[in-house]
């Protein structure tokens, strides 16, 4: 029978809600759509008005509308900026050499939660890098597996209690009384990479329009998780000021910008012909064509930038997310393996075309962009990666119908697929 679940994504400039449920060949199909602009936060920080319930309320009734129904429970995304993540080392004798159930499992983990009430946080999800047994060896699954004892190295992810406060009451406010809160970074790391690239280690930035969230991941968990406050539209407000055109104009502008253009690109002379005879020149590579203007159109009226401007004043701020991102790492505490690309996700630099090339000339690592391969025309972008994750994520855990252990195990082995 179909279950339909909604989640409600918050983004940096943008709130999203979600009615679906689980398709064919474990696709996702999206019934109800409600998103809505506010002014989006920062640093933990609330902007603008400083209360987006009724931004949030406006999405759950759109949705609602669109998929002509009534949401019952909502699970709610905890963006990187109100979350923390903590990874702690926990084993526990089985007394007796025996089958590890799923409860054994809960007991280690519930034993490794140390962080409850944390800085006025509260724990979400936990979730596994990888598990021990007895003879050392590492495994994600370890329900079904003989053995005298059960170690692991496990993630806690913990939310802002202000930011659960917020979040509740903007469901309440519309109607809503049963919530749920999920890791958005965690639902974006499991949907966009499958298990085989998790096991390696996953470095995910999630960059939004203010600003931006790295998560490095391992198994099914996460390892660290780290902000900063840079997002896209610093470019935006770059291009308007230093070109000095209105802030609609630069983000049109940016959306047309190709980093890989050259207008100082000079054609080599023709070879000299021995025959003496005139001769269209040819050239091995083909003849390269010169643009030097970017063209946009606002309101019926055209209006052209130099690209030679306009490509320098958006690799100057791509430079200082070069920047942010080279102090992050130097940060980090956690030995990920030194091959490990740089992936972006979000709205934040993925219109611009050759900007993860860019970034990845600046930082010396590899550079990947990435985005959910469901076929879904409104929402196959790489900014919509966070809500579709978190749907994908809650639907593999609703199931009602089957037993814990099977739950568990059917939960396990999908994040592996």
């Amino acid at each position: 029978m179909k279950q339909n679940v909604a989640i409600m994504d918050f983004g940096t400039s943008k709130i999203t809600v979600l009615i679906g449920s689980r398709g064919r060949n474990n696709s996702i199909c999206i019934d109800g759509v409600g998103i809505c602009e506010y002014d989006g936060f920062c640093g933990g920080t609330w902007l603008g008005a400083g209360d987006p319930v009724p931004f949030a309320e406006r999405a759950i009734k759109l949705a609602e509308d669109r998929a002509n129904a009534d949401i019952s429970k909502l699970y709610i995304g905890v963006p990187g900026d109100f979350s923390a993540c903590y990874v702690n080392e926990v084993s526990m004798a089985l007394n007796k050499r025996r089958k590890i159930t799923a409860l054994d499992v809960e007991a280690l983990q519930e034993q490794g939660n140390e962080y409850d009430g944390l800085d006025g946080c509260k724990v979400i999800n936990i979730e596994p890098i990888y598990y021990t047994l007895d003879d050392g060896h590492k495994l994600i699954a370890p329900v079904g597996i003989a053995s005298t004892k059960l170690g692991g190295s496990i993630s806690y992810i913990l939310a802002d209690v202000g930011f659960i406060e917020t979040a509740s009451a903007a469901a309440n406010s519309a109607g809503i009384a049963d919530v749920e809160f999920v890791s958005q970074p965690l639902a974006q790391t499991l949907f966009l990479f499958d298990g085989f690239r998790r096991d390696k280690c996953v470095m995910l930035a999630d960059v939004g329009a203010l600003c931006t969230t790295i998560a490095i991941g391992r198994g099914d968990g996460l390892c660290r998780q780290y902000y900063f406050p840079w997002g896209g539209d610093r470019i935006t407000v770059a291009l308007s000021v230093g070109l000095v055109i209105p802030y609609e104009e630069a983000d049109e502008l940016k959306r047309k910008a190709v980093l890989s253009l050259d207008p100082d690109y000079k054609e080599p002379p023709p070879p000299p012909d021995p025959s003496g005879r005139d001769k269209k020149p040819l050239f091995p590579n083909g003849t390269k064509i010169i643009q030097t203007e970017y063209e946009i159109e606002i309101n019926n009226e055209r209006h052209v930038y130099p690209v030679a401007k306009t490509n320098e004043i958006i690799k100057n701020e791509l430079k200082k997310l070069v920047m942010y991102v080279e102090k992050t790492l130097k940060l980090c505490d956690y030995k990920y393996p030194a091959y490990t690309p740089l992936s972006v996700t979000g709205g934040g630099i993925n219109h611009i075309r050759g900007a993860a090339e860019f970034v990845a000339s600046e930082l010396g690592r590899d550079v990947e962009t990435v985005k959910t391969s469901l076929p879904m025309p409104e929402l196959d972008r790489p900014e919509h990666s966070s809500a579709l994750g978190l749907m994908d994520m809650v639907l593999s855990s609703v199931d009602t119908d089957v037993s814990v252990v099977d739950k568990f195990k059917r939960w396990l082995n999908r994040k592996r697929g």
